[in-house]
């Protein structure tokens, strides 16, 4: 290395060190009217704890990271579309994978110090004296908001050989996915309420569709309107799908005959996970938790975000409602904030 190499990379060295210096000397002049983590009675306390590690509480965790909130988001394991080759309809990430999202998420999160992450599950939130306990494990935690957003579970179809096209070939929400019908034969496996207005979402990419009823009977009138459609209505019972991944054909093996599709869709429901809103008292409706305008439930300081509020199940709407969350929670802790540290002047002076 010849000399002027080395005098320089000295001098970077020393004015990123005297940055470094500057910048830490500025917070700590500066700091912040938020309190930090520490610990209260044996639990670690936080001002916020978000409760799911998918798109909508990675959202939160950022948006309060950038606000200095000291917050705790458990992670309890995979995400509904985990097995989702790409994400739609997301500004800026068409196209791209879930696992590589959410990556970028986490490290757009953890490059704020005042955010950490605990890998497990919470199994019991408790509230008292307006605050809130959490226990994962065998560790406790305090805080003083909540984000519930543990998201929904899937019912799969029971069919030999789905689980290869699960997310690669076979979807279930035409607002991700609908686009890859385009113009494709599509194969919809379909139960619950209104199955007929899940099939007609479609309509808007192709009218080759063919619908397979799953422990549902379908009126005469859907039946007729189908038919007006140019829809096919097949009794018959999926056991078997075969052939290539993708919006590529496919077979689709019933009791009583083989069908061909390139794509297929499927809603045979989904379990909404609030069984830790129910534990707080939170109010349900039809089957979602209700929230107000800032996600905020009908319990004080505890909040909702992500498909476990709405069933518009989408990832950039999930991510909108962490964000939204996350604002009215920083707003509520600074009001809080704002009002003791005025509390506490006065109380001087008197």
């Amino acid at each position: 290395m010849s000399i002027i190499k080395l005098i320089t990379r000295m001098w970077f060295s020393s004015v990123h060190c005297f940055i470094v210096f500057r910048a830490l000397i500025s917070v700590t002049r500066a700091g912040s009217l938020l309190e930090e983590k520490r610990r209260i009675d044996g639990r670690t306390a936080f001002d916020v704890a978000i409760i799911g590690a998918g798109y909508a509480g990675l959202a939160c965790a950022l948006v309060l990271g950038r606000h200095l909130v000291s917050t705790v988001i458990f992670d309890g394991g995979k995400t509904r579309n985990a097995r989702t080759k790409r994400i739609h309809g997301y500004l800026g990430f068409e196209n791209t994978s879930p696992g590589a999202l959410l990556s970028r998420g986490w490290s757009d999160v953890l490059q704020y110090s005042s955010v950490a992450v605990i890998k497990d599950k919470v199994t019991s939130l408790q509230s008292r004296n307006s605050q809130f306990f959490i226990s994962s494990g065998r560790r406790k935690f305090s805080v003083k908001f909540v984000l519930i957003a543990t998201g929904v579970l899937d019912i799969k179809p029971k069919i030999n050989g789905f689980e290869k096209f699960d997310g690669d070939g076979a979807w279930h929400c035409p607002y991700c996915d609908g686009h890859e019908a385009e113009g494709k034969r599509l194969a919809i496996i379909v139960s619950g309420k209104k199955p007929m207005a899940y099939v007609k979402e479609f309509l808007g990419w192709t009218m080759d569709i063919t619908v397979f009823p799953s422990r549902v009977r379908l009126s005469s009138r859907e039946r007729e309107q189908a038919a007006t459609l140019g829809i096919r209505i097949v009794d018959d019972a999926i056991t078997r799908i075969a052939g290539r991944t993708g919006n590529f054909p496919k077979k689709l093996f019933g009791k009583k005959d083989t069908y061909a599709a390139d794509v297929i869709f499927y809603r045979l429901g989904y379990k909404v996970q609030t069984r830790l809103a129910e534990q707080l008292g939170c109010v349900l409706k039809e089957g979602y938790v209700k929230v107000d305008g800032h996600q905020q439930t009908s319990v004080e300081k505890v909040f909702a975000a992500g498909d476990i509020d709405t069933d518009r199940h989408y990832a950039v709407l999930a991510a909108a409602s962490g964000a939204r969350a996350a604002i009215a929670m920083y707003e509520g802790l600074l009001s809080e904030a704002v009002r003791g540290k005025i509390k506490r002047h006065k109380s001087h002076q008197d």
